[in-house]
C-alpha cells in the first residue's frame, strides 16, 4: 500500500472513452453525493475531464490485484467525491436568492403537500438520503453499490472501526427519517 492508499500499482494512461464508458456509475456516484439533477451533467463532465486529465498526468495508478473495472470504478469514485466537495463548496451554491414565489421562476408544477404520501418509497428514501450530511451519504452510496466494510475504509480512507461507525449511524439516521415520513 502506497502513501495515497489503496492505488500501490504502476501509473496507467486511460483515454478518454473508458472514462465516458462509465458514465452510468459516474451519474449515480454524483446522484448519492447529493449533486441535484439540474446541475448533474455538469459535474459529470467535470468529473469525466478531471479524470482524464489526472490520468495523463499519471495519477491513475491501480492496484494489481483488482480487477481493472472494479479499480477504475473505485477511482473514479475518488474523483467524484472531489468534484462533489468542490460542487458543494462553491460560492452559487451558498447563497439563496429570494423570491417571492419560487414555483412561479422554476416553471414547475406545484407539488400539493395532500399527495406526498402516494410517492413511492424509493423517492422517499432518495430524499431523505440527499438530506444527509455528506460522510453520511458516501458511506450509504458506497454500501448500495456492494462494498463492505473494509472496502468502504480503504476507499474513504479512514479507519475501518470509524467506517464500520458511519455506516451503523448513516443507516440508523436513514431508519429514523424514512419511519417520520411514513
Amino acid at each position: 500500500m502506497s502513501a495515497w492508499g489503496h492505488q500501490a500499482g504502476p501509473a496507467r494512461v486511460l483515454n478518454i472513452a473508458e472514462i465516458v464508458a462509465q458514465e452510468p456509475f459516474i451519474r449515480s456516484a454524483l446522484r448519492g453525493l447529493g449533486v441535484p439533477v439540474v446541475d448533474l451533467s455538469d459535474v459529470v463532465q467535470d468529473v469525466v475531464l478531471g479524470a482524464w486529465m489526472s490520468s495523463q498526468t499519471g495519477r491513475y495508478r491501480p492496484d494489481p490485484a483488482r480487477e481493472p473495472l472494479d479499480a477504475l470504478k473505485r477511482w473514479l469514485f475518488g474523483v467524484c467525491r472531489f468534484h462533489c466537495t468542490h460542487y458543494h463548496e462553491r460560492a452559487f451554491r451558498r447563497r439563496e436568492v429570494s423570491v417571492e414565489d419560487p414555483w412561479a421562476t422554476s416553471g414547475e408544477e406545484r407539488v400539493d403537500p395532500g399527495h406526498v404520501g402516494e410517492r413511492i418509497d424509493a423517492a422517499k428514501a432518495l430524499m431523505a438520503i440527499a438530506g444527509m450530511p455528506l460522510w453520511a451519504r458516501e458511506v450509504l452510496v458506497l454500501a448500495a453499490l456492494g462494498h463492505g466494510g473494509t472496502e468502504i475504509a480503504s476507499i474513504l480512507r479512514i479507519p475501518l472501526g470509524t467506517a464500520g461507525s458511519r455506516l451503523r449511524l448513516a443507516r440508523a439516521r436513514l431508519a429514523r427519517k424514512l419511519r417520520r415520513r411514513r
